[in-house]
């Protein structure tokens, strides 16, 4: 029997579907805000590769790096988190069951 463990997708995977949106975001968050990606690396400390691995996906972002990301493009993240879940339910994905790590077994 196929346990909830083998059916859930890994949290941090930057392969949901979710993870696709929120780059999505954020990529044109920066050209509204009319930043470069080497003008935000600068402002973050990063190479400019770094902020073409996230808004292509192929690096993973955490909340902390969005929230300094809403900061340096204007965003206030009390704006963000609804039309981040708007944006989730326009593009009608699957629902994914997430464990927390004190529920696996």
């Amino acid at each position: 029997m196929a346990s909830v463990l083998d059916t859930a997708m890994k949290v941090t995977s930057v392969h949901r579907p979710e993870h696709a949106v929120l780059v999505a975001m954020l990529r044109q968050m920066r050209l509204d805000a009319d930043l470069t990606q080497a003008a935000v690396a600068e402002k973050l400390g990063v190479a400019q590769t770094a902020i073409s691995d996230i808004e292509t996906n192929v690096r993973g972002v955490d909340f902390l790096l969005v929230r300094d990301l809403c900061q340096i493009y204007k965003v206030e993240m009390e704006d963000f988190l609804p039309e981040f879940e708007k944006q989730l339910l326009k593009k009608k994905l699957p629902k994914t069951k997430l464990l927390r790590k004190d529920k696996r077994l």
